[in-house]
């Protein structure tokens, strides 16, 4: 062979392996993508379901059913679940399902379904543990589920149950149910047989609304039930704070003007559940004192302001038992109660103990805990608060307290 040929194939060779590898990288990047893409849809032979079918399903109508709630697929979302396609390659005319969008439908209707467990919350009476309200199952939409057996009528046309009177197609969504964590017939393993803390506070001369407020919210802690290692938080427990929840507005005094906001003498509450909880010899993971002295919770010092979305009171059960709460109201004191299983730590308290204290009202405290353990070991947690004047906080003052 001649040099002149030898140096052409060369540089044909030279030229055509880049060009053939470039090739073969854009067919295998359009295989993966159509690998990719089919994961997200589910393709529909016209053999089996035809585009007249397909506008007879939308005009008759598709609904989701669970028990009494029915959610009917518009003919507009419908549109969006199955669609027309060319196919790759071929260009033949097909239709498709897109899971992705039936999933997302079902995420939005899950809010509407799902409901979390409720454990069993109970009372002590003479000594005794008596039911305060049952445990609650919660149930969760099996989405995965669900939208398989979707797709399954869409491609079958195979209904889980015959047409309504009204032509409505129907399909029937999977429900899983979740146990909760604690039922009333686990509570002989608990252990709850004695008093760990008590907290005491008195509301003497509150308005009628502080009163009535003081009452729902510490009603919604009688009988909660906190599991070994639990973490507590006030805000959490407590809720929305407004009329639905029976709370009703008292004056706030705000920019200069008296206004009405819900849930004033919260406070008091959550002061008097802060005293239990250091009583008991809790863990106590957040606290803060109020910004001036509120003479509904002397002695100053040993106070707890809650505000939600800016302070809570949150501690944690770290006893090798369950803890229960009870509350009770006996005239103008509030009381809570801490019952559990003594591991043999011993609380002192010292205090609280009020210093630098002003003529204006403007002081300070600080409050004392040594835990002494079984083992010998002890632990000092310390309680500092600062209180400004009231004179300083004429405009702004915390709702709940």
């Amino acid at each position: 062979m001649k040099l002149a040929e030898k140096a052409w194939i060369k540089v044909t060779i030279a030229i055509a392996t880049p060009v053939i590898l470039g090739l073969a990288f854009v067919y295998g990047q359009i295989y993966f993508l159509n690998r990719q893409s089919a994961a997200s849809f589910t393709p529909i032979s016209a053999n089996s379901i035809a585009s007249a079918k397909l506008a007879d399903l939308a005009d008759g109508g598709l609904v989701l059913v669970f028990k009494e709630k029915r959610f009917v697929v518009s003919p507009e979302e419908f549109k969006m679940w199955v669609e027309k396609y060319s196919r790759s390659f071929t260009g033949k005319q097909d239709y498709r399902i897109n899971r992705q969008k039936i999933t997302s439908y079902l995420e939005n209707i899950a809010k509407e379904i799902d409901i979390a467990p409720t454990d069993a919350r109970l009372s002590l009476s003479n000594g005794k543990i008596t039911e305060f309200s049952t445990a609650q199952r919660g149930r969760l939409l099996n989405i995965q589920e669900s939208r398989d057996n979707i797709i399954s009528v869409l491609t079958q046309n195979a209904y889980s149950s015959v047409k309504t009177p009204n032509g409505e197609n129907t399909v029937e969504l999977v429900i899983d149910e979740i146990e909760p964590e604690l039922a009333l017939d686990k509570i002989n393993d608990l252990g709850i047989n004695t008093l760990l803390g008590r907290g005491e506070s008195n509301f003497t001369d509150s308005p009628k609304s502080r009163v009535h407020n003081i009452g729902v919210g510490a009603k919604t802690f009688n009988g909660v039930l906190l599991r070994p290692g639990q973490e507590f938080s006030f805000n959490q427990t407590l809720g929305e704070i407004d009329a639905s929840s029976g709370y009703l507005p008292e004056l706030v005094i705000k920019g200069g003007k008296a206004i009405p906001e819900y849930g004033g003498g919260l406070c008091q509450v959550s002061t008097t559940f802060f005293r239990a909880a250091v009583a008991a010899g809790l863990a106590i993971l957040e606290r803060h004192p109020h910004s001036i002295p509120v003479r509904y919770y002397n002695p100053q010092g040993f106070d707890a302001a809650i505000y939600p979305g800016v302070s809570d009171l949150r501690f944690k059960n770290d006893t090798p038992a369950y803890i229960l709460i009870q509350t009770s109201i006996s005239g103008s004191k509030l009381y809570f109660e801490i019952y559990g299983t003594s591991d043999g730590r011993k609380v002192a308290i010292d205090g609280p103990h009020q210093y630098d204290v002003k003529t204006n009202g403007a002081q300070k405290a600080i409050l004392t805990r040594t835990i002494t353990y079984k083992n010998g070991v002890e632990k000092k947690d310390v309680f500092n608060s600062s209180y400004q004047s009231n004179s300083a906080f004429v405009t702004v003052r915390n709702p709940m307290e």
